[in-house]
């Protein structure tokens, strides 16, 4: 049997039903809907890329009696939470439509921000600015992406891109001084507003950005009617899709070290605290561009897993290459190259793990089962990175960035045999 062409739209189950079905790839409903994604991964993930100014305020203002490592619990809780309810939102869009966990998230994300803003200890910002607002962006985050591949097929890579740039637009819109990390910082900072009032002026924008989402956001395909409340045999007897959620799994313990530790790394080598800042917008905005031209070669017939494989396989080369950034201008030019890479990668899981789903009613679960899986590597990167670098006494970010490459080249190379296994299936 000789291994075939992969990732075109008519090499799996999904792909062929996808056809049979016609996807409009356009239209002002289908566009509509990617405008209101975008606008949800603002509110949502994007909301999460400003965390470090939360976390230096809360250790050296609002919570400073508890260590930063405990702070950071905060953060955590927050991205798997935004994963880890994927399994239940993508469910619920699949049976009911996107409106009712985009409106219940909308609710969950608001009311978390205004109880954080009357906190004072530390297990009241756990509990509102953690858990509940978490809750929120789980329910939000995975009926999101996973209708735009309702309403496209061959722009599906550009679309999601498009949806997902959202949360990197955040920082890159840092360099003409707008949305959450620069919000924060001078309200908190410069313009003298109290903890308590930035908040409530971040969930009043929440709740602006979120309600133009729902209702911008259509499903195209009717409401699922399977009684199965969970197609969890399907998913876990399909060896392709459970090879590349393992891949998916391995990719998410490493992928987001850097961007959690790039701020202090580089005033370790001498960048000054308000450049070091910039740092992270750097990566921020390659994480812009990077997932638009993915999107694009992935569209263009290079593939959706051929493009995925060979970008994670570069990403661990210049997870690598981080430890030889030990420049100003170095470390600038390795954040934007890392940036290019991973945010590339973040935009076309999604298009990949649609394309192994048996039909596309079922793509809003397929993608809550993945992301829930993948809640608990999110969750576990941020504790193991900072005792690697806790184990070296805080001076050495050698074991983490080793780390890091091992475990993106890994990533690539069980995603490129996931490509493999489909190749050689038969027609």
């Amino acid at each position: 049997m000789h291994p075939r062409p992969i990732d075109s739209t008519r090499e799996t189950p999904a792909a062929r039903s996808e056809i049979e079905a016609y996807f409009p790839d356009g239209g002002i409903r289908a566009w509509l809907t990617v405008l209101g994604g975008f606008l949800a991964f603002v509110a949502t993930l994007g909301f999460l890329t400003g965390g470090s100014v939360f976390q230096s305020y809360y250790a050296s203002t609002a919570l400073p009696k508890e260590n930063p490592s405990t702070i950071s619990w905060i953060g955590s809780v927050q991205v798997w939470g935004c994963y880890f309810f994927g399994l239940w939102s993508g469910r619920l869009s699949d049976r009911y439509g996107p409106t009712l966990p985009l409106s219940v998230g909308t609710f969950l994300m608001v009311f978390g921000n205004m109880m954080s803003s009357l906190a004072t200890e530390f297990y009241q910002v756990l509990l509102s600015q953690g858990f509940c607002l978490s809750i929120g962006m789980g329910l939000a985050f995975t009926p999101t992406l996973a209708v735009q591949s309702q309403w496209f097929l061959r722009r599906r890579g550009f679309v999601v891109a498009a949806v997902m740039s959202g949360q990197n637009l955040t920082y890159f819109t840092l360099l003409t001084g707008v949305i959450w990390p620069v919000l924060t910082n001078k309200l908190l900072n410069e313009k003298g507003f109290s903890l308590h009032w930035t908040l409530r002026i971040i969930a009043f924008m929440q709740l602006a950005l979120m309600v133009a989402a729902t209702l911008l956001i259509q499903p195209r395909f009717a409401r699922s009617r399977e009684r199965e409340l969970l197609p969890l045999r399907r998913y876990f007897t399909d060896k392709r899709t459970v090879l590349f959620t393992f891949a998916l799994l391995i990719m998410n313990l490493g992928i987001y070290i850097p961007w959690f530790f790039i701020t202090p790394y580089a005033m370790q080598w001498g960048t000054s605290p308000s450049l070091a800042f910039y740092d992270a917008a750097i990566l921020n905005a390659g994480g812009f561009f990077g997932c638009y031209a993915l999107g694009l070669i992935a569209d263009s017939g290079f593939g959706f897993l051929n493009a995925l494989t060979l970008t994670c396989v570069a990403c661990g080369v210049v997870g690598f290459a981080w430890i030889s950034a030990t420049s100003v201008p170095g470390i600038i030019v390795w954040a934007l190259a890392y940036g290019l890479l991973s945010g590339a990668i973040q935009a076309i899981f999604s298009p990949c793990l649609s394309l192994l789903a048996p039909s596309p009613e079922v793509l809003g679960s397929w993608n809550g089962i993945c992301i829930t899986i993948n809640s608990f590597a999110v969750l576990g990167t941020g504790p193991i990175a900072g005792r690697l670098l806790e184990n070296t006494g805080r001076t050495n970010y050698l074991p983490m960035q080793v780390f890091t490459g091992v475990t993106m080249i890994t990533a690539g190379v069980l995603f490129g045999a996931t490509r493999f296994w489909i190749s050689c299936e038969p027609e």
